[in-house]
């Protein structure tokens, strides 16, 4: 008999839960008062007795630590009930182990397991636990999970989803299949919130299969527009820290963000989840960090700018010549003469009797070659001053020891890493790759290879204190920044992202390009566009064909092109745009331009007559949800129920880059799309 058949028993079993879930909150803010009260006596025992043993205090401070201790872990489990106030569980499997001859169990699965310690049975189950991953991955039949014991085997009885919210029972679904359609389309349908949420309720079997690897060492995620891969990725980082609970916290984790404002956009997911944000760092802050903060550096934001506004033939072709692998090659090649050639002993008057010659110092150069070259001078030093005092029986002053060490490292013509950086681009007779700008500030592309090179020089500090490694939009890295994070972090690393959504197509990678990067690493897809109807994603794959993209079948209205006089006409059909969103029941509208200099313009223009219009420049460090405008660049990763790309003329979007830029901007679209323009249309647009 199936336990809860009808929806109207299900809804009183809900009820029930929700009451036991009251009950428990109840019982744990009995146990933190307790706890608090517990620790007020010890404070005030220890205030009011100022003489008592000191073995009593150490007692007391132990038993203050315990009880603070186990205070934390009541509290946290206390937060946990609290969420599970609202949606208790999202849905439900029956299921029956082949081997055992005991009853069909349901399992409800939620956010996360509560355990009723009265009856001894687990009420809910986490999403991330073994048998909750059936929910994801099996259809009625035959399905199986990887228990502690090893993989059990049965059949799935029974599969329902549910929509819950603030305790009430919306809907049910009986569902045969894998979770998709009623339940999907219904949350893809609603309207987008000022922060990204979690997905647990609509993870895809493919979805569940990143999110559950545990295997690969450096996983690599080429997905598509819309697919969900930043959702995917944190969810990948939530079912890491309940697998390996203990050995890797959330501190222990670093995503490599693009910027400040995704930063903040993806911020709720992993509390929602019950998680602690995990740290977060540009690759410009790390290669930096790298350098010691010596060089001033033009950042990603401002290259790619730069190739917008000034286009300029030679820098496109720096970048494009260091983001390739013959570029590591000849890098790798200069390194090994610098071993070879870079180094010139001389001989070291070290006493007044006692001169170190030549040729003996420049043995111990290649004598301690396991070394960096620059680590190898304080050795040498010393393994040269052990020698000579065990030689002629005398103490060598500390003062002499400095001095040896100073005049060694004077032999060597690498101890700055931009002159050594000049040096390698007159060797392989490209002198005119190389451009410092103004107030000694080094281009983009360049601080990548100098970090390479002083690694090489100085040795690294492998970061072992980061324990899982997170690369977001992998395609604006180029090789040599990959080979950088290679020896700065031995830890696994999850890099996602996609190839057709690079701002700076003379810089980007493909999953193929990192694979060879790291030498090893495996490499899944996501090709589900999930996130605009199917005629806005119709729409921009005409813009840019991706072959790989299977749109869900979501329909909505077409998206509407609007061809405009003159840049007042623009603005004013914009406002029109403006005013019917705001009588609509959309939350967000993006207006995304080409460039930030454009953004900051039509911004301005705007809030001339409206007060709730935001401009989110590469300086913003928050999303704010309503109406935000803003460039390509600074839009990647966040999305919009409603969008307006504006200026889509011949004369904005007209080269490759451009095109480029015009398919991730429609890309960010919900489920509604406007294209304005003045003059004729850019080639690009699908008329």
């Amino acid at each position: 008999m199936i336990f809860n058949q009808t929806e109207e028993q299900e809804r009183k079993y809900l009820q029930w839960i929700i009451t036991l879930i009251e009950n428990t909150i109840n019982n744990t803010d009995a146990s933190v008062k307790e706890h608090v009260d517990t620790l007020q006596e010890y404070k005030d025992y220890l205030w009011s007795n100022k003489d008592i043993d000191p073995h009593e205090i150490r007692s007391m401070r132990e038993s203050i630590l315990n009880h603070f201790a186990i205070g934390e872990s009541v509290i946290d489990k206390r937060k946990r009930l609290g969420k599970l106030l609202d949606i208790p569980y999202f849905g439900r499997i029956d299921f029956k182990e082949r081997k055992s001859e005991g009853n069909t169990i349901p399992v409800y699965i939620g956010i996360h397991t509560f355990y009723d310690f009265g009856r001894k049975v687990n009420l809910i189950y986490d999403w991330r636990a073994p048998i909750s991953g059936m929910f994801y991955d099996y259809e009625l039949g035959e399905a199986s999970y990887n228990s502690p014991t090893g993989e059990v085997e049965g059949d799935v009885l029974l599969k329902r989803q549910y929509r819950i919210r603030k305790g009430k029972m919306e809907f049910m679904i009986e569902s045969s299949l894998t979770v998709y359609d009623d339940i999907l389309q219904k949350e893809l349908s609603s309207n987008s919130d000022d922060k990204m949420k979690n997905i647990v309720a609509t993870i895809q079997r493919e979805q569940n299969r990143i999110i559950r690897n545990e295997d690969a060492h450096v996983l690599i995620i080429q997905r598509v527009a819309g697919s969900g891969k930043a959702s995917i990725a944190l969810h990948s980082i939530a079912y890491l820290l309940y697998a390996f609970k203990g050995s890797i916290l959330s501190k222990d984790i670093l995503i490599i963000s693009p910027n400040k404002v995704f930063a903040d956009y993806i911020s709720n997911v992993l509390p929602e989840l019950g998680e602690e944000t995990v740290p977060e760092k540009s690759m410009e802050h790390i290669l930096s960090d790298t350098l010691d903060n010596k060089y001033k550096y033009q950042n990603f934001f401002e290259q790619v700018t730069e190739l917008l506004e000034k286009p300029d033939l030679q820098f496109a072709n720096r970048i494009q010549y260091k983001a390739s692998f013959d570029f590591i090659a000849q890098l790798d090649r200069f390194i090994l003469y610098i071993e070879n050639n870079y180094f010139k002993a001389t001989d070291v008057q070290l006493t007044r009797y006692v001169t170190v010659p030549a040729e003996f110092i420049d043995e111990q150069f290649r004598r301690f070659n396991r070394y960096p070259m620059r680590k190898r001078f304080e050795t040498m030093a010393d393994y040269i001053v052990e020698l000579t005092e065990v030689k002629y029986n005398f103490e060598v002053t500390t003062a002499e020891r400095n001095m040896l060490k100073k005049e060694i490292k004077k032999m060597f013509a690498g101890n700055d890493d931009l002159q050594v950086y000049k040096d390698f681009f007159a060797w392989i007779g490209k002198p005119e790759m190389y451009k410092m700008r103004k107030n000694r500030t080094i281009e983009h592309a360049d601080l990548a290879p100098l970090a390479y090179l002083h690694i090489a020089l100085e040795g690294s500090n492998t970061n072992h204190a980061v324990k899982h490694l997170l690369i977001d939009e992998m395609q604006d890295y180029s090789p040599i920044q990959y080979k950088v994070i290679q020896k700065l972090y031995a830890c696994r690393k999850t890099i996602l992202g996609d190839a057709n959504q690079s701002v700076n197509p003379y810089g980007s990678s493909n999953a193929d390009t990192i694979r060879k990067s790291f030498v090893r690493g495996e490499i899944m897809s996501l090709n589900k566009s999930y996130r605009s109807t199917f005629e806005i994603t119709d729409f921009a794959q005409k813009i840019k064909k991706n072959n790989e993209l299977q749109p869900v079948a979501r329909h909505g209205e077409k998206p509407c092109i609007m061809k405009c006089e003159n840049k007042e006409d623009e603005i004013s059909n914009i406002l029109n745009l403006i005013y019917k969103y705001n009588k609509s029941k959309l939350k967000s509208l993006g207006i995304i331009c080409k460039t930030e200099s454009k953004a900051e313009e039509i911004a301005q223009e705007l809030g001339k007559i409206l007060e709730d219009v935001y401009f989110l420049s590469n300086q913003s460090s928050a999303f704010i949800k309503g109406i935000v405008v803003t460039s390509v660049h600074m839009a990647k990763g966040l999305e919009f129920d409603e969008l307006i790309v504006p200026e889509v003329s011949a004369d904005n979007y007209q080269n490759e880059m451009d095109k480029g830029l015009l398919y991730i901007a429609v890309t960010r679209a919900m489920h509604m799309l406007t294209l304005t323009y003045c003059g004729k249309p850019s080639k690009f647009i699908p008329l």
